[in-house]
């Protein structure tokens, strides 16, 4: 049996290679983190959030200055986070074509890359972009080897990181191996937890959202939980697990109640005390609606949901979702637009209702089930059990592209947009929860599977 347990990985060895051509020292990054403001650590903001949620909008642009522009607007406009997406050449490690086109972006003045390429900035201007604010960075990408992006992150004084393994990588890539991500995120977990103070420690977190396409409930907690596993093994004593809206306001609420208590249940049996868990919530992640009258509709109720399901932090989206990334001006509208949806819901107490007990049951069913699938597993380490129920399908993400991912589990909505599995693969899902979800899911007239499902996937458009 390979359980989690405080086995904190051997930094030095690779810290030697990543950094040489960059001269970034950990001591340097954790006095430059000790000597910033209270204000701009993630795990800190948490704790002093108040009673709504904390507002993080997405955003990232190629120049310093367009980021810097974004960076103020949207600190003006209240968000409680602030953002610094990266490009997708950088996200895949291809560090010079990043490098190419931002100096044609600079030279031409137009965007010929999705994001802000860290790498290519480096600490010293990424530093500038940042300064001044007073509010946590937020490092968000979606890359299956982060240890640079980490190691500039945190030297340009960025407090909260956010990926995994799993979960930055089954979605995010086709080829890259899983057992080396995960190894790779062990390594960012452990500069994270030698990086921050002890009072104000780097905020990590994972991505629930995953493919954000017809993915059950149960399958976000396990990934969710196994991140938060993997982190505390090497010291992360902040972090946030995370679900992405399913399109079932139900199934939201479940989740969450779920992902809090197996998250301190779980802590709790392994032994990691003193671990701050917080609960994240990403509005839409699906395919958007085009107009923009009923997309800062969805934006409006998800930001209601947030509120009602009591989590911690709101992911925001903008009503240009669908045609691409938003305008400065737009992405910082957005986040005053949620933030008065957040005002308007004061003195929220916990939303239940008979749905969302039975939902609540069947999810924290099946979750137990699956994670005691893994904790069973002989490998020697918890990451190798992981590990292995990627390869064996016991964790399987529908419609991820990688070619490790079994791809065996099918999912199709049923009765109030919930999320229902039609067939586990080989996620171990008992008899009796297989026949709830069917129960659930009642008699289908919607023709052939595959019509329905692409019915499912442009559900809220």
């Amino acid at each position: 049996m390979a359980v989690p347990t405080d086995r904190p990985c051997d930094i030095a060895a690779e810290r030697a290679t990543l950094t040489r051509r960059h001269g970034i020292d950990l001591d340097d990054t954790a006095a430059y983190l000790a000597a910033l403001r209270p204000e701009r650590f993630a795990s800190l903001t948490y704790r002093r959030r108040g009673d709504r949620p904390c507002i993080q909008p997405r955003g990232g642009f190629p120049t310093a200055a367009k980021q810097r522009a974004l960076t103020l607007a949207l600190d003006e406009a209240g968000a409680d986070f602030i953002p610094l997406t990266v490009d997708s050449h950088t996200r895949h490690n291809d560090y010079e074509t990043a490098a190419r086109l931002l100096a044609a972006s600079e030279a031409e003045g137009r965007d010929l890359l999705n994001g802000y390429p860290l790498v290519s900035h480096g600490v010293g201007v990424t530093r500038e972009v940042l300064d001044g604010i007073a509010r946590p960075v937020s490092l968000r990408h979606g890359t299956p080897d982060a240890r640079l992006l980490a190691e500039i992150g945190l030297a340009a004084g960025i407090t909260e990181i956010e990926g995994g393994g799993l979960s930055y990588c089954l979605p995010y890539s086709r080829g890259f191996p899983v057992e080396r991500a995960l190894v790779h995120w062990q390594y960012v977990d452990r500069l994270s937890a030698l990086a921050g103070r002890t009072d104000a420690p780097v905020h990590r977190e994972s991505f629930g959202p995953l493919t954000a396409t017809l993915v059950p409930p149960v399958v976000t907690a396990v990934v969710q939980l196994c991140e938060l596993l993997l982190a505390a093994e090497q010291g992360v004593t902040s972090f946030s697990v995370s679900l992405g809206q399913t399109g079932s306001f139900e199934q939201d609420v479940a989740l969450a109640s779920v992902l809090r208590t197996r998250a301190a249940d779980l802590l709790a049996r392994f032994g990691f005390s003193g671990v701050d868990v917080r609960l994240v919530y990403h509005q839409w992640m699906g395919a958007f609606p085009t107009d923009q009258a009923l997309a800062a509709q969805l934006i409006a109720v998800s930001s209601a949901i947030s509120r009602l399901a009591g989590v911690d932090k709101v992911v925001t989206k903008t009503p240009e979702e669908a045609v691409g990334i938003p305008a400065v001006e737009t992405n910082a509208a957005s986040v005053r637009a949620v933030r008065y949806v957040l005002d308007m819901f004061s003195d929220v107490v916990p939303v239940t209702s008979e749905v969302v007990r039975e939902e609540r049951a069947l999810i924290d069913s099946q979750v137990g089930t699956v994670l005691e699938h893994v904790f069973a597993d002989p490998a020697p380490t918890f990451l190798s059990s992981v590990h292995r129920a990627v390869l064996g399908g016991v964790i399987d993400v529908p419609f991820a592209p990688h070619e490790q991912n079994a791809a065996r589990l099918l999912a199709a909505r049923g009765p109030g947009r919930r999320i229902r599995i039609v067939d586990p693969g080989e996620m171990p899902i008992t008899g009796d929860d297989l026949r709830a979800e069917r129960r659930l899911r009642g008699a289908s007239d919607d023709g052939p599977l595959w019509a329905g499902m692409l019915r499912d996937i442009r559900i809220m458009t």
